[in-house]
């Protein structure tokens, strides 16, 4: 029929509101702080293995091989969890303080000259910093040991062992420096020279004149207030070379003069006899 009317479309009810999109945001947080928590656990483990290895470090510096308390880590990776190698960790049976090669008290021992040497490096690449940048002065570091080698033209004139006034100022400050340094610690000094022979009324042969420069620093340092029980004076003359002397630049790196830094040998560490130099 032409006048009816159609009936009206029935709306569809609106689907309810969703009230739990918050769990989205929610477990992107969790995800977030789950991955936080992994790199810092992940770091902490590679500063624990990175303090491991200078501690096995020093004890081989001592013993030659590590005790056996000490395991290493295995060296596939294993993920996060790499340092467990099972779920349930082996025990590890320790010895006795009796059999045990390291002494409790070592490791801070270590810790303080391992500190004393640092600074004593800072004070001394300070005051040697121009003759560092000029390559005239090297400054290197091993476990419990300093070891600074000086160029022979900054302390000696050719052919002298008597310190150039410049030269003796320098070593004077170093001196001063040497003198805080705690007991026990031992200093020597040694000379080297090139192979160009040298035959002087003074100094007959190269290792006279190497042993007598050695012995000028010695000296230089006891008037500066370094106890002459922790000296010694070596002279290696032109035997223990940096380089070949068949050049002018050769020969200038083995004229040299050497002063080395022993820190004190750790409590209960086994005693080490010093072997007769040349």
């Amino acid at each position: 029929m032409a006048g009816a009317k159609l009936p009206a479309k029935k709306q569809k009810p609106e689907p309810p509101a969703n009230h739990e999109r918050w769990i989205i945001s929610y477990a992107d947080l969790l995800t977030l702080l789950l991955a936080t928590f992994v790199v810092l656990y992940a770091s902490s483990t590679r500063n624990k293995r990175k303090q491991a290895e200078i501690t096995e470090a020093f004890i081989t510096a001592f013993h030659g091989t590590p005790p056996s308390v000490i395991v290493s880590p295995p060296s596939g990776s294993r993920g996060v969890l790499q340092h467990q190698v099972s779920p349930i960790p082996k025990r590890v049976e320790l010895p006795s303080a009796a059999q045990a090669k390291i002494p409790q008290n070592m490791t801070s021992q270590l810790a303080k000259d391992l500190q004393t040497l640092q600074q004593l490096h800072l004070k001394l690449s300070s005051l040697f910093q121009p003759m560092i940048e000029n390559h005239q002065v090297t400054i290197n570091d091993a476990p419990l040991t300093l070891t600074i080698q000086l160029d022979a033209s900054v302390l000696f004139d050719s052919g002298e062992a008597v310190l150039k006034p410049d030269a003796a100022k320098l070593l004077a400050q170093v001196g001063n420096g040497l003198t805080q340094l705690p007991a026990g610690y031992r200093i020597t000094v040694q000379g080297y020279t090139d192979n160009q022979p040298i035959a002087t009324t003074q100094f007959p042969s190269n290792w006279s004149l190497s042993a007598e420069r050695a012995v000028a620093v010695v000296q230089l340092f006891v008037s500066n207030g370094v106890s002459g029980n922790v000296l010694a004076a070596e002279g290696f003359g032109e035997f223990s070379p940096l380089a070949g002397n068949d050049t002018d630049a050769g020969r200038a790196l083995n004229r040299r003069v050497v002063v080395v830094i022993h820190a004190p040998e750790p409590a209960g560490a086994a005693p080490q006899l010093d072997q007769p130099q040349g």
